[in-house]
């Protein structure tokens, strides 16, 4: 899901973000990632990280779950991936102009369940939060999620770890304890939008861009 990637002729910073992020807003997280001085200046040929940032959709009149699950994952079926990481209640009302966040479910991590792991577990696991189990027993066809079997190969959707941020944390701390780096602050307030790094609202979900691979 991290990758690096060639720069052509005509990319921009925005124009990649749209592209692999879904929201042209987010260009200065490849910028900090790359340490650009100028994030307008890019070169042909320049290896750029790309980091994992889950990609995100903006409802647009006549879209649908199901429409939205075949565009993205060729299989309409796959709905309740999209509105479970989304905490969607009626997957037959989304509003229009809502952002929702869309799992990948193609360039995806393993994971081999050891004995008394459950999907509540591996959700708060790998995104910060056990009600987010349906998008892994969703993706992993699974009939029964409260039963998986020991030894069984799971593959692990793409969702950034979420964080609903408490009295006294900041960016800082977040960034230390949950990507093994403080000077990531600047990186994880690009990718939440957050205009300042030094002010988070208590109450305010944070999503954790990944630097590596699973």
């Amino acid at each position: 899901m991290v990758f690096k990637h060639q720069v052509s002729e005509h990319d921009t910073l925005a124009a990649l973000a749209d592209r692999f992020y879904g929201d042209a807003g987010l260009y200065p997280v490849i910028a900090i990632a790359n340490t650009l001085a100028n994030p307008d200046v890019i070169t042909v040929g320049q290896e750029l990280l790309i980091p994992y940032v889950t990609y995100r959709h903006r409802v647009a009149p006549g879209d649908t779950m199901s429409a939205l699950a075949q565009r993205f994952y060729g299989d309409a079926s796959l709905y309740p991936v999209v509105a479970s990481a989304n905490h969607v209640a009626d997957p037959n009302r989304i509003d229009v102009g809502t952002w929702l966040l869309v799992p990948e479910l193609a360039d995806v991590g393993h994971h081999t369940v050891t004995p008394g792991e459950t999907l509540g577990e591996l959700a708060t696991r790998w995104y910060g939060e056990p009600s987010l189990y349906p998008v892994i027993a969703v993706a992993n066809r699974l009939p029964d999620p409260d039963r998986i079997e020991t030894g069984s190969v799971l593959i692990r959707p793409g969702l950034n770890r979420r964080y609903t941020v408490e009295p006294g944390d900041t960016l800082t701390h977040l960034a230390q304890y949950y990507m093994g780096d403080a000077g990531a602050a600047n990186l994880l307030a690009a990718a939440n939008h957050i205009a300042d790094p030094n002010r988070i609202e208590v109450g305010r979900i944070v999503f954790f861009p990944e630097m590596i691979g699973f």
